[in-house]
């Protein structure tokens, strides 16, 4: 597989580790399409979407996990989702994974974001992040924690220590054609096992913490995953899985976008048709348009009541 849209996970032989490293470029590229961003939410909405793939990747069955912050400052919104598939055949089959992500901005943001080097905080202000994971099958699960740190890794590596107990370390790049990421994770285990070199783990997680936090962006973004985990990791027993893919992938419909429609007012509804004679809504994400007309309205209409009862 070329070393573009793709995730892989990998492992530490006997050890309670585990992480994975996301490459996006034809993806992200395409979730940025039509909407002409600040440079500065471009690079955030594509650390949203690799941290929303590493969140995801670990996933044991089919889930749609979305990243999605909400603040007072420049960045109203910003929502990043990752559609996570298992192959039917690991064997013979690998993965697609599908992302997508939109932002909204304050009228005043294009004036107050300056330049792409604005962090984090400064583009959210005071806010919080949501992780929702919504499986194909069970109940949907949601945490939440405060972006009160500098970085969004920062942020998530709050939420893994605190809400999930999991130990975990999150590097995120960009550029202006692609994004990538890397996650470390400690996973529940013996404080006092034995492992490689006599050290036990809690020795071995600090070097990796350490060895993991020497990669540059350049590195993240440029060096191939299999070169990249010899280069930080080579004194150590690592097991590469094989990569899986990643599209961009907008799951808006006409259905589904009508579905939404239903649930406004039927005055309004009734208002808006009267005066431009059709209603026109736009996907976010995708930008698709989508155009109602009153007969068209009147059979969603029709449709909404005959599934009620």
């Amino acid at each position: 597989m070329p070393n573009t849209d793709l995730i892989q996970r990998f492992y530490f032989a006997g050890q309670p580790f585990r992480g994975a490293i996301v490459k996006l470029q034809n993806s992200f590229i395409e979730a940025l399409n039509g909407h002409n961003y600040p440079a500065a939410i471009n690079a955030l909405l594509g650390e949203s979407l690799t941290a929303s793939m590493l969140m995801g990747i670990h996933l044991k069955h089919n889930a749609r996990l979305s990243l999605q912050a909400r603040g007072d400052g420049p960045v109203k919104l910003l929502m990043a989702e990752a559609v996570i598939q298992q192959a039917v055949d690991t064997e013979e089959t690998a993965a697609q994974h599908k992302v997508r992500a939109v932002a909204r901005l304050s009228e005043e943001a294009p004036q107050t974001i300056e330049n792409h080097q604005q962090g984090f905080q400064h583009l959210l202000g005071r806010g919080q992040l949501a992780i929702t994971i919504e499986p194909e099958e069970g109940e949907r699960y949601q945490g939440i924690v405060g972006a009160d740190q500098t970085t969004l890794s920062l942020c998530l590596e709050s939420y893994f220590n605190q809400s999930e107990q999991l130990p975990t370390l999150f590097q995120l790049a960009t550029s202006e054609t692609g994004a990538a990421g890397i996650l470390l994770q400690r996973m529940p285990h013996d404080d006092h096992q034995v492992g490689e070199n006599n050290l036990n783990s809690n020795d071995i997680w600090d070097e990796l913490i350490a060895l993991t936090s020497t990669l540059t962006h350049k590195e993240l973004l440029e060096v191939p995953v299999e070169k990249l985990l010899f280069n930080l990791f080579h004194e150590h027993q690592v097991k590469l899985s094989p990569p899986d893919a990643i599209n961009f992938e907008c799951s808006c419909s006409y259905q589904r976008t009508g579905a939404a429609l239903m649930q406004i007012n039927p005055l309004e509804i009734a208002s808006i048709l009267e005066a431009d004679k059709e209603i026109i809504m736009d996907c976010e994400f995708c930008s698709a348009r989508y155009r109602f007309t009153k007969s068209d309205i009147d059979l969603l209409d029709q449709q909404s009541n005959q599934t009620r009862h």
